[in-house]
């Protein structure tokens, strides 16, 4: 049986702040500018240019702050933006299952290319599988 001792205890909240701290540094400042996006009218702007394409993944116009966040930075910056938007079960679910196909391209794409992979080829199939479950899902979920 494990014996829990001081060692271990201050080992995982060292590990459980550290945690904390890295994924604060991205979310907290995320949905913060999300919400200043929303008190300017900017928010209004993006999300009216948005929302005739997101529409035909069953997504609102605010969706693609999230999936332009998801893709370009990374998944916690999609959850920041999740959190300071008003996002229906429905369109959280298709963003994030998006996002799992095609997330953190500017750090992935660069990363796959080194290991060898045409760059073109694997956007593609990144952003046409995310593109296609999107839909699906669009046409599917209630």
């Amino acid at each position: 049986m494990l014996e829990i001792n001081r060692e271990m205890v201050w080992k995982g909240t060292k590990t459980g702040l550290h945690t904390t701290w890295e994924l604060g540094k991205v979310v907290v400042p995320t949905a913060m500018l999300v919400a200043v996006f929303r008190a300017s009218g900017l928010l209004d702007s993006i999300t009216a240019l948005f929302a005739p394409y997101m529409g035909y993944l069953g997504l609102s116009g605010e969706a693609a702050i999230v999936l332009f966040s998801g893709c370009f930075v990374n998944l916690y910056a999609a959850a920041g933006s999740i959190m300071a938007l008003n996002l229906t079960i429905k369109e959280i679910t298709i963003c994030s299952v998006m996002l799992g196909f095609c997330h953190s391209l500017l750090v992935e794409l660069p990363i796959s290319q080194k290991a060898g992979s045409p760059l073109g080829y694997i956007f593609i199939i990144r952003l046409a599988c995310s593109l296609a479950v999107g839909w699906l899902l669009g046409v599917v979920l209630p």
